[in-house]
């Protein structure tokens, strides 16, 4: 019996021991790399200038084919971008291969094979998961910092640089300060992209986009963008409004207050249509269809999630006591097809003339008043960002202001005018700062005569 005993126990010595699994910690590592931005933006106040030069510090997730992906606010007015890896700043600078605003994510790519040293791609993920806990990654110093993620919902929202608007996963986090594009993984797979984050409640782009961003960033040819309806509507809750334009029943579909000069909606739409059915999804009166994933969502993701750019969807709306079918070409909806464009890529459009510094109204300017600039700017200018931010049309391309007067004998009188929209120059309506230019070509029996709106500095 004791030799038996020796012999059971030398066997089992032999069975050899399960791998250990691999941390995540140490899965990511190889993923995840820092950038370190420096950026300078234009001077809102002096057009002209740029100021100090600033930076910023963010997370990117490396890709197959030495891809890099981050969001779009990251690289805005970028003027050097390095790469951290391990924690550890390297003189490594990608090359940008595209950036859409409208969605917020870029892709970088990095062209030194030697930078790749130790870094390995991670897969996408299949689709986003609806429930559970996901994990963000970014470095902080040397370490890498993660936080568990926990999905709270998906909800659709317009994108920070312009009118695409697609659904977002909301996630409470333990990770304090984020929304610099850190990415979010689930099972060892990327399945998000932060672009936002507000206390501890963070926002990512899901992957269902990401795949279609990074299709259309990798292709030949220049980069196109997301698909977008490109309307103002509001919703159809009121049944004698819906009953008024020919609606019987309980109202559904949206109802259509405005359609932009540019969109996809334009020449296809009309106000007060009632839009029913948008590429075969059936609308509710608050604009929600059935995603087959996320449940119900407002139509902004179907578009965006399905559909390129020149797709021809039909539509159904209630217009005149009838419905009809309208066939509908999609386009994209960047921001300089607002009236007061939300995000401008580059230089203010200015114009000096005899010490008056005239522009073009835009939120960059209107953020000169500080982090509560829509309560601080002049309610003048407010009153059009609130109302008339979307409403550009053929003839009314931007609100041109007359920012502010640099003093000298010419102008004398007129120093203290400040940010009142301009009507006309020289009897000629102005929507842009060349026709601006142009109109101060024309002058009236030898004077320029501006013609300003009603405003808070005029009386």
């Amino acid at each position: 019996m004791k030799y038996a005993a020796i012999t059971l126990l030398a066997l089992a010595a032999c069975i050899p021991c399960p791998a250990a699994e691999e941390p995540a910690s140490d899965r990511y590592a190889r993923s995840v790399v820092g950038l370190e931005v420096t950026y300078q933006t234009w001077d809102e106040d002096r057009p002209w200038s740029k100021t100090t030069p600033k930076s910023r510090n963010g997370s990117a997730v490396l890709l197959d084919g030495s891809y890099l992906l981050t969001d779009a606010q990251m690289v805005d007015h970028a003027t050097l971008i390095q790469v951290a890896t391990f924690g550890r700043s390297r003189p490594v600078e990608p090359v940008i291969v595209a950036v859409d605003p409208e969605i917020n994510l870029a892709l970088l790519r990095i062209t030194d094979p030697d930078a790749l040293e130790g870094l390995q791609p991670i897969g996408l993920a299949d689709s986003t998961p609806i429930t559970g806990t996901l994990h963000m990654a970014r470095w902080r110093g040397q370490q890498l910092e993660m936080a568990a993620s926990r999905i709270t919902r998906f909800e659709v929202r317009r994108g920070w640089g312009g009118g695409v608007e697609h659904a977002f996963l909301y996630m409470r986090t333990d990770m304090a300060g984020g929304g610099w594009g850190e990415p979010v993984f689930d099972n060892g797979a990327l399945v998000g992209v932060t672009v936002s984050q507000s206390d501890m409640l963070s926002r990512a782009v899901p992957v269902e986009l990401l795949k279609r961003f990074l299709a259309r960033a990798t292709a030949e040819g220049p980069y196109i963008g997301f698909p977008a309806l490109g309307v103002m509507w509001q919703t159809n809750s009121d049944p004698a409004v819906s009953a008024f334009l020919g609606q019987e029943g309980e109202p559904r579909g949206i109802l259509i207050r405005q359609v932009p000069w540019g969109t996809s909606a334009c020449g296809v739409l009309k106000p007060r249509d009632i839009l029913l059915e948008l590429d075969g999804q059936s609308l509710d009166a608050e604009g929600y269809y059935h995603h087959p994933r996320f449940g119900r969502l407002r139509f902004g993701q179907h578009l965006a999630e399905n559909h390129d750019l020149g797709d021809v969807v039909q539509v159904r709306v209630l217009r005149d006591h009838k419905e009809l079918e309208l066939d509908m070409t999609l386009r994209g909806y960047p921001s300089a097809l607002d009236l007061i464009p939300y995000y401008r890529p580059g230089q203010p459009s200015y114009l000096v003339a005899g010490g008056l510094v005239i522009r073009e109204l835009d939120a960059p300017y209107l953020r000169t008043w500080g982090q509560e600039w829509d309560k601080n700017a002049p309610i003048g200018l407010l009153h059009y960002f609130s109302l008339f931010r979307e409403g550009q049309t053929r003839d009314s391309r931007r609100k041109v202001i007359l920012m502010m007067v640099l003093p000298s004998p010419y102008n004398a009188g007129y120093q203290y005018s400040r940010d009142d929209v301009i009507e006309s120059i020289n009897g000629l309506p102005v929507d842009s700062v060349a026709d601006a230019a142009a109109a101060f070509e024309e002058p009236l029996d030898g004077f320029h005569v501006i013609r300003l709106s009603p405003g808070v500095s005029r009386r």
